[in-house]
């Protein structure tokens, strides 16, 4: 018996396994950068980056940070997990369609003041919400010639198929393995099951092809990936300095004062807290924020407390939140500059109409 279990189950379902981490990595269509980027492509936006390396989990909460990092929103908590985070609109600000979009998924038009965000079935709709604003940023990026029209499905298709059949045929064998008292070839059994199971959690049930056309802003995110992720290092001190082309690379002015070169630099590094999120660094990257905060002079105070009231609040919405993942379903009302809650996105129209 111990042979049949070999031949039947043991060999199929490694096999299995082994495709279903092929498809894996094929999934991931990796790409990598030779240089250090010290900031976001001009012209990007932190949703469209997010799925160009493939966070979608992480876009929305992302590109809510961005608004904050851009002043457009503050995120307003008192660092407890039992009341919902406020979002508060800035004054005279101006903000895009997709940013637009974004606010109406989290405050959408059945919104009302005061309602906790924390029940398990607004937690469905909001979930259902974000997911409609992805496939959108999703079907722009196809429009833009970036990523194929429709997903690959049809691997994760058969090698999940192919699982649930072996795991049928698992289940047969340990229950003849234990009618025939047959210990070896019931553990053996179980390593294929296990086998089997890690194929249908390893296997991704769909991915977004991305197109030639993708690769070189692909590759620009993975180096700013790693500056991102490295930038704390000790080898990161034999890279380009940041100190210099960096201040120039986006749309922020040059400092005219060199004595001013610091502060900017905290600026623009703050400006990279949203894709932080993206690639899983944000806390490494707020410790960062802190030291160059702490290193700054502090001769210039009403300018570097501006400077430090973002990250300030950033930082006690992701503890409130408990993690970035949970920040979009931790936030409450939508309020204005004097505190009055907004009724849903419509509130943010009335706000700059008056």
């Amino acid at each position: 018996m111990l042979t049949a279990v070999i031949v039947l189950a043991i060999a199929p379902a490694f096999l299995i396994l082994g495709l279903g981490i092929i498809a894996r990595v094929v999934a991931a269509q990796r790409v990598r950068s030779l240089v250090a980027q010290y900031a976001p492509e001009r012209g990007s936006t932190v949703l469209r980056d997010a799925l160009l390396v493939n966070a979608d989990r992480r876009a929305a909460s992302a590109a809510l940070i961005d608004l904050a990092v851009k002043r457009k929103v503050r995120l307003l908590s008192d660092g407890s997990k039992r009341e919902p985070i406020g979002v508060e609109m800035m004054p005279n600000v101006v903000l895009t369609a997709e940013e637009i979009t974004l606010l109406e998924a989290l405050f959408g038009p059945e919104h009302t003041p005061g309602r906790v965000r924390r029940f398990s079935s607004d937690r469905r709709a909001l979930s259902a919400r974000l997911k409609a604003v992805v496939r959108d940023v999703e079907h722009a990026l196809a429009r833009e010639g970036l990523t194929a029209e429709r997903r690959m499905t049809w691997p994760g298709t058969t090698l999940t198929v192919l699982a649930y059949l072996g795991m049928l045929v698992e289940a047969l064998f340990i229950v003849f393995a234990l009618i025939a008292n047959d210990w070896p070839a019931l553990i053996a059994t179980i390593v294929a099951l296990v086998a089997t199971i890690a194929t249908i959690i390893v296997t991704p049930a769909s991915w977004r092809r991305f197109l030639p056309a993708a690769r070189a802003r692909r590759e620009h995110l993975d180096g700013l990936r790693q500056y991102l992720e490295l930038a704390e290092a000790d080898r990161m001190r034999t890279l380009q300095s940041p100190s210099g082309a960096e201040l120039t690379a986006t749309d922020a002015a040059a400092p005219a004062d060199p004595v001013d070169a610091p502060l900017a630099r905290f600026h623009l590094h703050e400006r990279l807290l949203p894709y932080a999120v993206i690639f899983g660094v944000e806390r490494e990257w707020l410790a960062k924020l802190r030291l160059e905060h702490a290193a700054l002079d502090h001769t210039n105070l009403d300018t570097l407390s501006a400077a430090i009231d973002v990250t300030a609040d950033i930082a006690t919405a992701l503890d409130a939140a408990g993690n970035v993942l949970e920040l979009t379903a931790a936030v409450g009302d939508l309020v204005d500059a004097s505190g009055s809650a907004l009724d849903g996105i419509g509130g943010v129209f009335e706000v700059f109409s008056s």
